[in-house]
């Protein structure tokens, strides 16, 4: 061993020996500048010069392990918000109930204590119920009574089938919405749904319930306009041959004859009739209460009926609508609209002046829906035709 490499040995006894006197004597140095990684594991008990010394928390005197704990905060902790100042205090900084505030310490675990007791001062927001929970007391509170039964309905059917969400009203986000929106299908389940989101939405936020009305951001996007569809001569004869004498076949044929919406059918009352007419007490509008023209045996017929043809289901009647058809070998979608505008085209057909067109499918007068989505123009049908396929069903225009 030459006499460099024995100094050192030297050195370093000497150096341990001073640690051993700073635990000796019960005294815990000043922390180093940049301590080691595992420090945040060890406690600091001695140092010398260039050396430290940690040991394991329990291997120590409870009074050290509490000085060095105080000198030097746990290098896991989040301290992301705190920041020594040039004058050597520790500054931290939150944003509280929208406003930032500021504390200050001579050291950074202080300065961390301070913060953590502002944090909790910070105002709770009571808890919110779910979207889907909020839609339905909603639907009760402000709907029940002040709209149409069919409408609301309708709500209620779109807020158990796409609104079940689960998170609180407080905690919805735009992109959230969007999102389902996003997963609707271009159609008019997609338009209906967005409406009225954005109707609970907005509730919610003339409630206070959240701070912002998140719909507004929320985008429809491309919604494909249904083309309006009539039944075709040879389709209509296959329908009208296949009809029986059960209460589906009332109701086909009457939809055929006088044009109702779907839920209209519901609301025709046997002794609403006229010679020649059948009132349809409708709701969408103030067009919508109409008298409409029909034959003598169809007035028969409709005084004749039992209260449950009229009494029925319109989404298991349009599930049996489209299988009805399917067997007869029209393979497209089927509806009671489909059956709504095979009637208007029939008056047109038949050459029935405009304006009562217009009066039996309830539109205003001068309307141009009339002519526009409900008729589709065939100019190899004409009138005989159409009377030749439905007989004394149909009265004299």
């Amino acid at each position: 061993m030459d006499d460099l490499a024995y100094e050192k040995i030297l050195k370093v006894q000497q150096i341990i020996n001073e640690l051993v006197g700073f635990l000796d004597a019960g005294r815990v140095p000043p922390p180093p500048a940049d301590p080691p990684a595992f420090s945040a594991k060890w406690r600091r008990v001695a140092a010398c010069g260039n050396f430290t010394l940690y040991v394991k928390g329990g291997d120590c005197p409870a009074q050290m392990m509490s000085d060095a704990h105080d000198a030097e905060p746990e290098r896991g902790e989040n301290m992301k918000y705190l920041t020594k100042r040039k004058d050597g205090r520790w500054q931290g900084s939150k944003v509280i109930d929208g406003k930032r505030e500021f504390v200050y310490a001579s050291t950074q675990r202080e300065c961390r204590d301070k913060l953590k007791a502002l944090e909790k001062q910070r105002k709770r927001e009571p808890k919110r119920d779910s979207l889907y929970a909020f839609a339905k007391d909603w639907l009760v509170t402000y709907k029940k009574g002040n709209i149409a039964d069919s409408t609301y309905r309708s709500y209620a059917y779109i807020i158990n089938s796409h609104l079940r969400i689960a998170t609180p009203v407080n905690k919805l986000t735009t992109v959230q919405l969007q999102a389902l929106i996003n997963s609707l299908p271009g159609t008019r389940i997609r338009k209906e749904v967005y409406m009225l989101l954005r109707q609970i939405v907005r509730k919610a936020y003339e409630l206070d319930y959240i701070k912002k009305d998140v719909s507004q951001f929320v985008q429809l996007g491309k919604i494909e306009k249904a083309d309006g569809r009539a039944l075709t001569v040879d389709e209509q004869r296959k329908i009208l041959t296949a009809l029986g004498d059960d209460p589906f076949s009332r109701r086909v044929l009457l939809y055929l004859v006088t044009g109702a919406r779907p839920g209209e059918l519901r609301r025709i009352n046997r002794k609403d009739t006229r010679p020649n007419y059948i009132k349809i007490e409708g709701t969408k509008n103030s067009r919508a209460v109409r008298w409409v023209k029909v034959s003598p045996k169809i007035v028969e017929l409709v005084r004749s009926l039992p209260g449950e043809v009229f009494d029925f289901d319109l989404k298991r009647f349009r599930e049996r609508l489209q299988r009805f058809c399917k067997d007869l070998g029209i393979n497209y979608e089927v509806t009671t609209y489909t059956l709504r505008h095979t009637f208007a085209t029939n008056l047109y057909i038949l050459g029935v002046p405009e304006k009562d067109r217009q009066a039996y499918m309830g539109h205003a007068g001068g309307s141009r829906i009339t002519n526009d989505v409900y008729t589709t123009y065939s100019p190899d049908v004409t009138a005989a035709d159409i009377r030749k396929l439905y007989g004394d069903f149909l009265p004299e225009f």
